[in-house]
């Protein structure tokens, strides 16, 4: 099991990704949160009152493929990059993953038509 981890993982412990994971949550969150307030206020499908519930609806894909392009960046960043992960990177890489996960959506969906 230990081997798995290290492959993984790579040099970094558990605890370390989980609070990098926790900052990279934050920064995803603050990035939402800072679209939602001019995002589509006219659209039939925003409701009039504020939602939480329809804000984690709405943004539930950005978020688990930005969790996924966290993982990826932070692992193989010190690699590919030569750019130590940190808490400061894990900040960062979460605030803009979303713009990086409307992307991916964006041009999935115009593979599909």
């Amino acid at each position: 099991m230990q081997t798995f981890l290290e492959q993984l993982l790579g040099t970094t412990n558990l605890p370390t990704y989980l609070a990098w994971f926790v900052l990279a949550f934050i920064g995803a969150l603050t990035a939402i949160l800072v679209r939602a307030q001019v995002k589509y206020k006219q659209s039939k499908e925003t409701p009039k009152e504020w939602s939480w519930g329809f804000l984690f609806h709405d943004n539930i894909i950005n978020l688990v493929v930005g969790f996924f392009i966290t993982f990826i960046f932070l692992r193989f960043s010190n690699e590919t990059l030569k750019v130590e992960p940190s808490a400061w990177i894990a900040l960062l890489v979460g605030a803009t993953n979303n713009e990086i996960a409307l992307r991916f959506v964006k041009y999935g969906l115009k593979a599909r038509k």
